[in-house]
């Protein structure tokens, strides 16, 4: 799919497992608390990188920035960063993938990084603070990974959520006054907040955080499960193309949430440069 624009079409927020992952959820749910959390109810959706690839096709999306989870178990992380890494292989460009650690694994989490970016990771992510056991103001614990991630050029996406409205699985606590914190303590590293930031972008409006956000990037996504198509439009106005399109792939179908934004009349957020100029491609 092109846009109107004539820009390829990123998707900056997809999540794949292996078969095993799928095939044996109580295994692995016994041994993560992520997986536990997120994962392992069976009406949750698996998507391997063969089903995201097809998705791809049919919803007309040039690429997809594919993410780990959160995850409390090294070796899961190291099951799940191996198939990322070899499906980013296979599709030849079209799936960008990014590693999982635990900031908590300490050197381990590090090693884990280097050998992921030799093989091709472009960052690290998606963090998910509650199931892992430390809070994102917990910059003293995050500054060994953070300082790798700056070193290397890596991107670090987190989960995100909003201080109000409804409960959902794996919601958590990394509301506004927590990335925040995160952000100011790491003001060079590039960072991307999923989930519109929990509503972060909002205080844009306040002149010190609009400064704090140069290089903050927020995605959409889950979208229609959170907000109203009228948030593509204002986000836009305040932060422009630091508002960068995400799915949330299986959860969120891409077809249905390129509808969405099709709905708020900003179908031109998927293709508005912002994703391509942070992964380092060209638009």
């Amino acid at each position: 799919m092109i846009a109107q624009d004539g820009r390829a079409i990123i998707d900056a927020h997809t999540h794949i497992l292996p078969e095993s992952f799928r095939r044996e959820r109580a295994t692995y749910a016994l041994r993560d608390n992520t997986f536990a959390a997120l994962i392992a109810p069976a009406k949750t959706r698996i998507a391997t990188g063969d089903e995201l690839v097809a998705s791809m096709n049919s919803a007309g999306i040039d690429r997809s920035v594919a993410l780990g989870y959160g995850w409390t178990d090294i070796e899961i992380a190291r099951e799940s960063n191996n198939y990322l890494l070899d499906q980013a292989e296979a599709f030849s460009g079209r799936i960008i993938p990014f590693c999982s650690v635990n900031p908590a694994w300490g050197d381990a989490a590090l090693d884990e990084i280097r050998r992921c970016e030799e093989r091709g990771a472009k960052g690290i992510g998606e963090l998910h603070p509650d199931s892992q056991g430390y809070r994102l103001s917990d910059t003293n614990k995050l500054r060994p990974m953070m300082s790798l991630a700056f070193e290397l050029g890596l991107i670090v996406l987190t989960h995100s959520s909003e201080p109000v409205g409804h409960a959902y699985a794996g919601k958590g606590t990394a509301t506004p006054s927590e990335l925040e914190a995160f952000l100011m303590a790491f003001p060079e590293n590039n960072i991307v907040f999923a989930h519109f930031g929990g509503g972060l972008p909002f205080y844009a409006l306040m002149p010190e955080v609009k400064r704090a956000l140069g290089n903050c990037y927020f995605d959409t996504a889950a979208a229609p499960f959170l907000y109203d198509t009228d948030i593509y439009g204002q986000l836009h106005a305040l932060i422009g193309h630091n508002l960068i399109f995400g799915s949330d792939f299986p959860l969120v179908p891409q077809e249905r949430a390129l509808m969405h934004l099709a709905d708020g009349g900003e179908i031109a957020i998927a293709s508005s440069g912002g994703a391509a100029t942070l992964l380092g491609l060209e638009s």
